[in-house]
Protein backbone atom coordinates (compact mmCIF):
# COMPACT_ATOMS: atom_id res chain seq x y z
CA UNK A 1 0.00 0.00 0.00
CA UNK A 2 2.92 2.39 0.76
CA UNK A 3 4.31 1.64 -2.31
CA UNK A 4 1.68 2.64 -4.61
CA UNK A 5 0.65 5.58 -2.40
CA UNK A 6 4.33 7.02 -2.99
CA UNK A 7 3.93 5.77 -6.93
CA UNK A 8 0.47 7.95 -6.92
CA UNK A 9 2.07 10.80 -4.81
CA UNK A 10 4.83 10.95 -7.17
CA UNK A 11 2.75 11.21 -10.14
CA UNK A 12 0.57 13.54 -8.75
CA UNK A 13 3.46 16.04 -8.16
CA UNK A 14 4.37 15.81 -11.32
CA UNK A 15 1.56 16.71 -12.65
CA UNK A 16 0.67 19.26 -10.03
CA UNK A 17 4.13 20.64 -10.80
CA UNK A 18 2.62 20.75 -14.71
CA UNK A 19 -0.03 22.28 -13.55
CA UNK A 20 1.80 25.15 -11.45
CA UNK A 21 4.19 25.74 -14.50
CA UNK A 22 0.15 26.22 -16.62
CA UNK A 23 -0.67 28.51 -13.78
CA UNK A 24 2.99 30.59 -14.26
CA UNK A 25 3.51 30.88 -17.59
CA UNK A 26 -0.51 32.48 -18.47
CA UNK A 27 1.10 35.41 -15.86
CA UNK A 28 3.88 35.93 -18.09
CA UNK A 29 2.04 35.77 -21.31
CA UNK A 30 -1.59 36.73 -20.92
CA UNK A 31 -1.21 40.50 -19.69
CA UNK A 32 1.16 40.94 -22.51
CA UNK A 33 -0.81 38.64 -25.49
CA UNK A 34 -4.43 40.45 -23.92
CA UNK A 35 -3.22 43.98 -24.67
CA UNK A 36 -1.75 43.50 -27.64
CA UNK A 37 -3.71 41.33 -29.88
CA UNK A 38 -7.19 42.97 -28.19
CA UNK A 39 -10.55 41.26 -27.21
CA UNK A 40 -11.85 41.10 -30.14
CA UNK A 41 -8.74 39.17 -31.69
CA UNK A 42 -8.72 37.11 -28.97
CA UNK A 43 -12.42 36.55 -30.06
CA UNK A 44 -11.08 35.47 -33.47
CA UNK A 45 -8.18 33.33 -32.08
CA UNK A 46 -10.82 31.71 -29.38
CA UNK A 47 -13.73 30.69 -32.07
CA UNK A 48 -11.66 29.26 -34.72
CA UNK A 49 -9.72 27.19 -32.15
CA UNK A 50 -13.19 26.35 -31.00
CA UNK A 51 -13.99 24.59 -34.61
CA UNK A 52 -10.63 23.05 -35.10
CA UNK A 53 -11.41 21.24 -31.77
CA UNK A 54 -14.26 19.91 -32.51
CA UNK A 55 -12.73 18.42 -35.96
CA UNK A 56 -10.24 17.22 -33.17
CA UNK A 57 -12.34 15.71 -30.90
CA UNK A 58 -13.84 13.45 -33.82
CA UNK A 59 -10.25 12.22 -35.41
CA UNK A 60 -9.75 11.32 -31.51
CA UNK A 61 -12.55 9.28 -30.63
CA UNK A 62 -12.67 8.47 -27.08
CA UNK A 63 -9.01 6.81 -27.51
CA UNK A 64 -7.83 9.10 -24.42
CA UNK A 65 -10.10 7.54 -21.80
CA UNK A 66 -10.48 3.79 -23.67
CA UNK A 67 -6.86 3.70 -24.49
CA UNK A 68 -5.75 4.56 -20.80
CA UNK A 69 -7.61 2.10 -19.52
CA UNK A 70 -7.04 -0.90 -21.83
CA UNK A 71 -3.53 -0.09 -21.58
CA UNK A 72 -3.85 0.05 -17.63
CA UNK A 73 -5.41 -3.92 -17.70
CA UNK A 74 -2.79 -5.36 -19.74
CA UNK A 75 0.47 -3.72 -19.04
CA UNK A 76 1.62 -7.12 -17.38
CA UNK A 77 1.71 -8.79 -20.71
CA UNK A 78 4.30 -7.50 -22.94
CA UNK A 79 2.51 -9.62 -26.22
CA UNK A 80 -1.05 -8.15 -24.85
CA UNK A 81 0.50 -4.78 -24.62
CA UNK A 82 1.94 -4.79 -28.40
CA UNK A 83 -1.32 -6.28 -29.44
CA UNK A 84 -3.49 -3.90 -27.69
CA UNK A 85 -1.69 -0.51 -28.28
CA UNK A 86 -1.25 -1.46 -31.80
CA UNK A 87 -4.72 -2.08 -32.41
CA UNK A 88 -6.10 1.25 -30.89
CA UNK A 89 -3.30 3.23 -32.35
CA UNK A 90 -3.94 1.67 -36.16
CA UNK A 91 -7.65 2.47 -35.22
CA UNK A 92 -6.79 6.22 -34.22
CA UNK A 93 -4.80 6.76 -37.00
CA UNK A 94 -6.99 5.63 -39.77
CA UNK A 95 -9.89 8.07 -38.23
CA UNK A 96 -7.60 11.20 -37.33
CA UNK A 97 -6.34 10.89 -41.25
CA UNK A 98 -10.11 10.54 -42.19
CA UNK A 99 -10.79 13.71 -40.27
CA UNK A 100 -8.13 15.82 -41.32
CA UNK A 101 -9.38 14.97 -44.71
CA UNK A 102 -12.67 16.27 -43.94
CA UNK A 103 -11.07 19.47 -42.24
CA UNK A 104 -9.49 20.54 -45.49
CA UNK A 105 -12.82 20.92 -47.10
CA UNK A 106 -14.04 23.12 -44.47
CA UNK A 107 -11.06 24.93 -44.71
CA UNK A 108 -11.21 25.87 -48.54
CA UNK A 109 -15.01 26.33 -48.92
CA UNK A 110 -16.77 27.03 -45.68
CA UNK A 111 -14.54 29.28 -43.57
CA UNK A 112 -14.85 32.98 -43.43
CA UNK A 113 -11.21 32.71 -41.35
CA UNK A 114 -9.51 30.75 -44.17
CA UNK A 115 -6.03 31.36 -42.98
CA UNK A 116 -6.49 31.22 -39.50
CA UNK A 117 -8.71 27.97 -39.53
CA UNK A 118 -5.13 26.85 -41.70
CA UNK A 119 -3.35 27.13 -39.14
CA UNK A 120 -5.82 26.12 -36.34
CA UNK A 121 -5.57 22.72 -38.53
CA UNK A 122 -2.19 21.79 -37.34
CA UNK A 123 -4.48 20.71 -33.72
CA UNK A 124 -6.33 18.31 -35.86
CA UNK A 125 -2.80 17.01 -37.77
CA UNK A 126 -1.83 16.30 -33.98
CA UNK A 127 -4.23 13.97 -33.99
CA UNK A 128 -2.35 11.23 -36.24
CA UNK A 129 0.67 10.94 -33.71
CA UNK A 130 -1.26 11.99 -30.18
CA UNK A 131 -0.54 8.79 -27.68
CA UNK A 132 -0.86 10.25 -24.45
CA UNK A 133 -3.04 7.68 -23.65
CA UNK A 134 -0.34 4.57 -23.69
CA UNK A 135 1.76 6.25 -21.43
CA UNK A 136 -0.97 7.35 -19.06
CA UNK A 137 -1.83 3.77 -19.06
CA UNK A 138 1.30 2.33 -17.76
CA UNK A 139 1.53 5.23 -15.40
CA UNK A 140 4.37 6.91 -16.37
CA UNK A 141 3.60 10.55 -16.30
CA UNK A 142 7.14 12.12 -16.38
CA UNK A 143 7.84 12.28 -20.03
CA UNK A 144 4.26 13.58 -20.92
CA UNK A 145 5.29 16.67 -18.84
CA UNK A 146 8.70 17.21 -19.20
CA UNK A 147 7.40 17.23 -23.36
CA UNK A 148 4.75 19.68 -22.37
CA UNK A 149 7.03 21.71 -20.18
CA UNK A 150 9.60 21.85 -22.49
CA UNK A 151 6.78 23.06 -25.46
CA UNK A 152 5.44 25.35 -23.89
CA UNK A 153 8.43 27.27 -22.61
CA UNK A 154 9.79 27.35 -26.27
CA UNK A 155 6.29 28.60 -27.73
CA UNK A 156 5.88 31.31 -25.00
CA UNK A 157 9.31 32.62 -25.73
CA UNK A 158 8.59 32.27 -29.66
CA UNK A 159 5.30 34.75 -28.76
CA UNK A 160 6.77 37.04 -26.86
CA UNK A 161 9.68 37.69 -29.78
CA UNK A 162 7.14 37.47 -32.61
CA UNK A 163 3.78 39.09 -31.57
CA UNK A 164 3.61 42.87 -31.82
CA UNK A 165 0.28 44.04 -32.73
CA UNK A 166 -3.15 42.70 -33.83
CA UNK A 167 -1.93 41.94 -37.46
CA UNK A 168 0.35 39.28 -35.37
CA UNK A 169 -2.67 37.24 -34.69
CA UNK A 170 -2.13 34.34 -37.21
CA UNK A 171 1.82 34.09 -35.65
CA UNK A 172 0.06 33.50 -32.32
CA UNK A 173 -2.17 31.11 -33.82
CA UNK A 174 1.02 29.43 -35.75
CA UNK A 175 3.13 29.42 -32.66
CA UNK A 176 0.49 27.18 -30.54
CA UNK A 177 -0.41 25.18 -33.01
CA UNK A 178 2.97 24.07 -34.49
CA UNK A 179 4.39 23.57 -31.24
CA UNK A 180 1.74 21.03 -30.55
CA UNK A 181 2.36 18.75 -33.61
CA UNK A 182 5.98 18.89 -32.30
CA UNK A 183 5.05 17.84 -28.82
CA UNK A 184 3.57 14.79 -30.02
CA UNK A 185 6.33 14.08 -32.58
CA UNK A 186 9.21 14.59 -29.71
CA UNK A 187 7.66 11.65 -27.61
CA UNK A 188 7.36 8.43 -30.00
CA UNK A 189 11.21 7.74 -29.74
CA UNK A 190 10.10 7.11 -26.08
CA UNK A 191 7.51 4.69 -27.26
CA UNK A 192 9.61 2.12 -29.02
CA UNK A 193 11.60 1.76 -26.18
CA UNK A 194 8.38 0.20 -24.65
CA UNK A 195 6.53 -1.29 -27.03
CA UNK A 196 5.90 -2.42 -30.66
CA UNK A 197 4.17 -1.64 -33.29
CA UNK A 198 2.94 -5.69 -34.88
CA UNK A 199 1.06 -6.90 -37.48
CA UNK A 200 -2.71 -7.49 -36.56
CA UNK A 201 -6.09 -8.62 -38.85
CA UNK A 202 -8.59 -5.69 -39.73
CA UNK A 203 -11.14 -7.38 -37.80
CA UNK A 204 -9.37 -6.51 -34.48
CA UNK A 205 -8.53 -3.17 -35.16
CA UNK A 206 -12.13 -2.21 -35.55
CA UNK A 207 -12.43 -4.22 -32.60
CA UNK A 208 -11.93 -1.24 -30.37
CA UNK A 209 -14.52 1.07 -32.36
CA UNK A 210 -17.06 0.39 -30.17
CA UNK A 211 -16.17 1.61 -26.93
CA UNK A 212 -14.02 4.37 -28.29
CA UNK A 213 -17.53 5.51 -29.82
CA UNK A 214 -19.39 4.60 -26.33
CA UNK A 215 -16.54 6.96 -24.51
CA UNK A 216 -16.21 9.41 -27.23
CA UNK A 217 -20.18 10.91 -26.69
CA UNK A 218 -19.60 12.08 -23.62
CA UNK A 219 -16.30 13.89 -25.07
CA UNK A 220 -18.57 15.47 -27.47
CA UNK A 221 -21.00 16.54 -24.58
CA UNK A 222 -18.27 17.70 -22.06
CA UNK A 223 -17.18 19.79 -25.19
CA UNK A 224 -20.43 21.58 -24.97
CA UNK A 225 -19.27 23.65 -22.39
CA UNK A 226 -15.44 23.75 -23.21
CA UNK A 227 -15.90 24.94 -26.85
CA UNK A 228 -19.55 25.05 -28.26
CA UNK A 229 -20.11 27.25 -25.58
CA UNK A 230 -18.04 30.00 -27.27
CA UNK A 231 -18.87 29.36 -30.67
CA UNK A 232 -22.93 29.66 -29.58
CA UNK A 233 -21.23 33.29 -27.72
CA UNK A 234 -19.70 34.28 -30.74
CA UNK A 235 -22.78 34.04 -33.18
CA UNK A 236 -25.68 35.09 -30.85
CA UNK A 237 -23.65 37.88 -29.48
CA UNK A 238 -19.94 39.20 -29.94
CA UNK A 239 -16.84 38.25 -30.75
CA UNK A 240 -15.52 40.80 -27.57
CA UNK A 241 -18.11 38.80 -25.07
CA UNK A 242 -16.17 35.44 -26.35
CA UNK A 243 -12.75 37.55 -25.12
CA UNK A 244 -14.06 38.29 -21.88
CA UNK A 245 -15.38 34.34 -21.59
CA UNK A 246 -12.03 33.47 -22.97
CA UNK A 247 -10.09 35.69 -20.31
CA UNK A 248 -11.74 34.09 -17.43
CA UNK A 249 -11.84 30.58 -18.89
CA UNK A 250 -8.11 31.04 -18.93
CA UNK A 251 -8.03 31.61 -14.83
CA UNK A 252 -10.44 28.36 -14.63
CA UNK A 253 -7.62 26.37 -15.82
CA UNK A 254 -5.56 26.51 -13.08
CA UNK A 255 -7.75 24.43 -10.29
CA UNK A 256 -9.32 22.62 -12.97
CA UNK A 257 -6.27 21.66 -14.69
CA UNK A 258 -4.78 20.41 -10.80
CA UNK A 259 -8.21 18.72 -10.27
CA UNK A 260 -7.78 17.30 -13.62
CA UNK A 261 -4.26 16.00 -12.60
CA UNK A 262 -5.75 14.15 -10.09
CA UNK A 263 -8.29 12.52 -12.00
CA UNK A 264 -5.53 11.38 -15.20
CA UNK A 265 -3.21 9.91 -12.29
CA UNK A 266 -5.59 7.67 -10.60
CA UNK A 267 -7.87 6.41 -13.58
CA UNK A 268 -4.94 3.83 -14.27
CA UNK A 269 -4.46 3.27 -10.90
CA UNK A 270 -7.87 2.23 -10.61
CA UNK A 271 -8.44 0.39 -13.88
CA UNK A 272 -5.86 -1.93 -12.59
CA UNK A 273 -7.02 -1.98 -8.78
CA UNK A 274 -10.60 -2.91 -10.71
CA UNK A 275 -8.60 -5.60 -12.71
CA UNK A 276 -6.98 -7.09 -10.05
CA UNK A 277 -9.96 -6.95 -7.47
CA UNK A 278 -8.19 -4.98 -4.77
CA UNK A 279 -11.04 -3.61 -3.07
CA UNK A 280 -9.25 -2.14 0.39
CA UNK A 281 -7.24 -0.08 -1.62
CA UNK A 282 -10.32 1.13 -3.91
CA UNK A 283 -11.88 2.61 -0.94
CA UNK A 284 -8.51 3.97 0.46
CA UNK A 285 -8.02 5.74 -2.58
CA UNK A 286 -11.48 7.17 -3.45
CA UNK A 287 -11.90 8.95 0.30
CA UNK A 288 -8.62 10.43 0.09
CA UNK A 289 -9.56 11.79 -3.73
CA UNK A 290 -12.75 12.85 -2.62
CA UNK A 291 -11.78 14.88 0.02
CA UNK A 292 -8.74 16.34 -1.39
CA UNK A 293 -11.21 17.77 -4.66
CA UNK A 294 -13.96 18.92 -2.40
CA UNK A 295 -11.33 21.02 0.27
CA UNK A 296 -9.19 22.15 -3.10
CA UNK A 297 -12.05 23.56 -5.09
CA UNK A 298 -14.12 24.81 -2.60
CA UNK A 299 -10.71 26.56 -1.28
CA UNK A 300 -10.28 27.87 -4.98
CA UNK A 301 -13.87 28.67 -5.58
CA UNK A 302 -13.69 31.73 -2.93
CA UNK A 303 -10.10 32.43 -3.50
CA UNK A 304 -10.77 33.26 -7.13
CA UNK A 305 -13.83 35.43 -5.83
CA UNK A 306 -11.77 37.04 -3.47
CA UNK A 307 -9.31 38.60 -5.47
CA UNK A 308 -10.85 38.84 -8.82
CA UNK A 309 -11.59 42.51 -8.74
CA UNK A 310 -7.88 42.87 -7.90
CA UNK A 311 -6.87 40.25 -10.42
CA UNK A 312 -8.18 40.89 -13.72
CA UNK A 313 -7.27 44.47 -14.08
CA UNK A 314 -3.62 43.62 -13.84
CA UNK A 315 -3.51 40.53 -15.16
CA UNK A 316 -5.42 41.43 -18.68
CA UNK A 317 -5.91 44.83 -18.63
CA UNK A 318 -8.85 48.10 -18.35
CA UNK A 319 -10.27 46.72 -21.25
CA UNK A 320 -11.19 43.31 -20.19
CA UNK A 321 -13.33 44.84 -16.40
CA UNK A 322 -16.69 43.20 -17.78
CA UNK A 323 -14.59 39.94 -16.78
CA UNK A 324 -14.51 40.31 -12.98
CA UNK A 325 -17.94 39.35 -12.44
CA UNK A 326 -18.00 36.71 -15.60
CA UNK A 327 -15.27 35.52 -13.33
CA UNK A 328 -16.28 35.16 -9.79
CA UNK A 329 -19.79 33.45 -11.24
CA UNK A 330 -17.90 30.93 -13.15
CA UNK A 331 -15.70 30.19 -10.08
CA UNK A 332 -19.17 28.76 -8.35
CA UNK A 333 -18.68 25.80 -10.80
CA UNK A 334 -15.20 24.17 -9.35
CA UNK A 335 -16.78 21.94 -6.54
CA UNK A 336 -18.99 20.43 -9.17
CA UNK A 337 -16.60 19.98 -11.63
CA UNK A 338 -14.15 18.59 -8.75
CA UNK A 339 -17.04 15.93 -7.54
CA UNK A 340 -17.97 14.68 -11.51
CA UNK A 341 -14.32 14.23 -12.05
CA UNK A 342 -13.63 11.92 -9.26
CA UNK A 343 -16.47 10.03 -9.93
CA UNK A 344 -16.26 9.60 -13.95
CA UNK A 345 -12.47 8.82 -13.28
CA UNK A 346 -12.24 6.88 -10.30
CA UNK A 347 -15.67 4.92 -10.34
CA UNK A 348 -17.36 4.93 -13.81
CA UNK A 349 -14.48 4.67 -16.21
CA UNK A 350 -12.02 2.24 -14.50
CA UNK A 351 -14.82 -0.25 -13.96
CA UNK A 352 -16.37 -0.03 -17.40
CA UNK A 353 -19.55 1.90 -16.16
CA UNK A 354 -19.54 3.78 -19.16
CA UNK A 355 -23.50 3.91 -19.16
CA UNK A 356 -24.52 6.36 -16.18
CA UNK A 357 -21.20 8.39 -17.57
CA UNK A 358 -22.46 8.83 -20.92
CA UNK A 359 -26.21 9.73 -19.99
CA UNK A 360 -25.42 12.25 -17.57
CA UNK A 361 -22.89 14.24 -19.38
CA UNK A 362 -25.51 13.83 -22.60
CA UNK A 363 -28.05 15.54 -20.02
CA UNK A 364 -25.77 18.01 -19.25
CA UNK A 365 -24.89 18.88 -22.32
CA UNK A 366 -28.85 19.00 -23.70
CA UNK A 367 -29.14 21.55 -20.36
CA UNK A 368 -26.38 23.54 -21.00
CA UNK A 369 -26.92 24.03 -25.00
CA UNK A 370 -30.82 25.06 -24.20
CA UNK A 371 -29.85 27.33 -21.54
CA UNK A 372 -27.52 28.89 -23.52
CA UNK A 373 -30.15 29.77 -26.23
CA UNK A 374 -32.15 31.54 -23.45
CA UNK A 375 -29.54 33.41 -21.55
CA UNK A 376 -27.12 34.52 -24.27
CA UNK A 377 -28.99 36.81 -25.89
CA UNK A 378 -29.99 38.58 -22.46
CA UNK A 379 -26.80 37.84 -20.70
CA UNK A 380 -24.11 37.61 -23.17
CA UNK A 381 -21.19 36.14 -21.31
CA UNK A 382 -22.49 36.07 -17.99
CA UNK A 383 -25.32 33.82 -19.68
CA UNK A 384 -22.96 30.92 -20.72
CA UNK A 385 -21.20 31.04 -17.34
CA UNK A 386 -24.82 30.55 -15.78
CA UNK A 387 -25.81 27.67 -18.27
CA UNK A 388 -22.27 25.55 -17.50
CA UNK A 389 -22.82 26.28 -13.73
CA UNK A 390 -26.29 24.49 -13.86
CA UNK A 391 -24.87 21.72 -16.71
CA UNK A 392 -22.05 20.70 -14.45
CA UNK A 393 -24.49 20.76 -11.36
CA UNK A 394 -26.79 18.00 -13.12
CA UNK A 395 -23.67 15.89 -14.29
CA UNK A 396 -22.47 15.55 -10.28
CA UNK A 397 -25.86 14.69 -9.11
CA UNK A 398 -26.56 12.20 -11.75
CA UNK A 399 -22.90 10.79 -11.28
CA UNK A 400 -23.26 10.58 -7.65
CA UNK A 401 -26.66 8.91 -7.36
CA UNK A 402 -25.11 5.85 -9.70
CA UNK A 403 -22.10 5.62 -7.29
CA UNK A 404 -24.20 6.20 -3.73
CA UNK A 405 -23.51 3.17 -2.25
CA UNK A 406 -19.93 3.23 -3.01
CA UNK A 407 -19.26 6.49 -2.44
CA UNK A 408 -21.65 7.77 0.77
CA UNK A 409 -21.62 11.36 0.72
CA UNK A 410 -22.07 11.72 4.10
CA UNK A 411 -18.82 10.62 4.66
CA UNK A 412 -17.58 13.78 3.90
CA UNK A 413 -20.03 16.76 5.35
CA UNK A 414 -17.73 17.82 7.95
CA UNK A 415 -15.12 17.75 5.37
CA UNK A 416 -17.16 20.28 3.15
CA UNK A 417 -17.90 22.45 6.38
CA UNK A 418 -14.47 22.27 7.44
CA UNK A 419 -13.76 23.66 4.24
CA UNK A 420 -16.07 26.52 4.08
CA UNK A 421 -15.12 27.81 7.25
CA UNK A 422 -11.34 27.92 6.36
CA UNK A 423 -12.70 29.71 2.97
CA UNK A 424 -14.15 32.32 5.23
CA UNK A 425 -11.45 32.87 7.38
CA UNK A 426 -9.21 33.25 4.00
CA UNK A 427 -11.84 35.78 2.34
CA UNK A 428 -11.25 37.69 5.80
CA UNK A 429 -7.68 37.96 5.60
CA UNK A 430 -7.50 38.65 1.71
CA UNK A 431 -10.53 41.93 2.27
CA UNK A 432 -8.32 43.00 4.73
CA UNK A 433 -5.49 43.13 2.33
CA UNK A 434 -7.29 45.16 -0.16
CA UNK A 435 -8.28 47.55 2.38
CA UNK A 436 -4.95 48.42 3.46
CA UNK A 437 -2.66 47.98 -0.05
CA UNK A 438 -5.64 48.66 -2.68
CA UNK A 439 -5.54 46.88 -5.82
CA UNK A 440 -2.02 46.97 -6.53
CA UNK A 441 0.32 43.90 -8.20
CA UNK A 442 2.12 43.88 -4.16
CA UNK A 443 -1.60 43.67 -3.02
CA UNK A 444 -2.70 40.61 -5.26
CA UNK A 445 0.39 38.89 -4.29
CA UNK A 446 -0.04 39.22 -0.76
CA UNK A 447 -3.85 38.39 -1.35
CA UNK A 448 -3.01 35.29 -2.73
CA UNK A 449 0.04 33.88 -0.78
CA UNK A 450 -1.81 34.66 2.90
CA UNK A 451 -4.81 34.14 2.07
CA UNK A 452 -3.88 30.50 0.79
CA UNK A 453 -1.82 30.01 3.82
CA UNK A 454 -4.72 31.16 5.78
CA UNK A 455 -7.05 28.77 4.11
CA UNK A 456 -4.66 25.81 4.35
CA UNK A 457 -3.39 25.94 8.15
CA UNK A 458 -7.05 26.92 8.96
CA UNK A 459 -8.11 23.86 7.48
CA UNK A 460 -4.98 21.40 9.26
CA UNK A 461 -5.60 23.18 12.40
CA UNK A 462 -9.27 22.09 12.56
CA UNK A 463 -8.77 18.34 10.52
CA UNK A 464 -6.17 17.91 13.46
CA UNK A 465 -8.40 18.49 16.15
CA UNK A 466 -10.99 16.53 14.82
CA UNK A 467 -12.80 13.13 14.85
CA UNK A 468 -13.89 13.28 11.30
CA UNK A 469 -12.11 10.41 9.47
CA UNK A 470 -11.71 11.48 6.05
CA UNK A 471 -10.66 15.25 6.94
CA UNK A 472 -7.59 13.68 9.20
CA UNK A 473 -6.71 10.95 7.28
CA UNK A 474 -6.36 13.24 4.04
CA UNK A 475 -4.12 16.15 6.40
CA UNK A 476 -1.90 12.71 7.19
CA UNK A 477 -1.54 11.64 4.02
CA UNK A 478 -0.66 14.76 2.73
CA UNK A 479 1.62 15.73 5.28
CA UNK A 480 3.16 11.73 5.51
CA UNK A 481 2.12 11.71 9.20
CA UNK A 482 2.29 8.17 10.24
Amino acid sequence: MDKKMNTIKKNFAYNAIYQILVIILPIVTAPFVSRVLGPTKMGQYSYTYSIATYFLLIAKLGFDNYGNRSIARRRSSKGDLDKTFSGIYYLQFIIAFSIMCLYSIYVLFISKYSTLALMQGLWVLGALFDINWFFYGLEEFSIIILRNTLVKIISIVLIFCIVRGPNDLWKYTLILSASSVAGFLITWPFVFSKVKLVKIQLKEIFSHFRQTILLFIPVIAISVFTILDKIMLGYMSSFTQVGYFEAAEKVMMAPKGIIGALGTVMLPRMANLYSSGDNKNKRVFIDLSVGFALVFSIGCMFGIMGVAETFVPIFFGPKYLATTMILKIMAIVLPFYAIGNVVRTQLLIPNMRDKPYINSVLFGAIVNVTLNFVLIPKLGARGTVIATIVAEIVIAVFQLLAVLRELKPNYFVMTVLYSLFSSGTMLFVIFLVKVILGNSLLSLLLQIVIGGMTFAITFILISSKSRDVISTKMVNTIIRKK
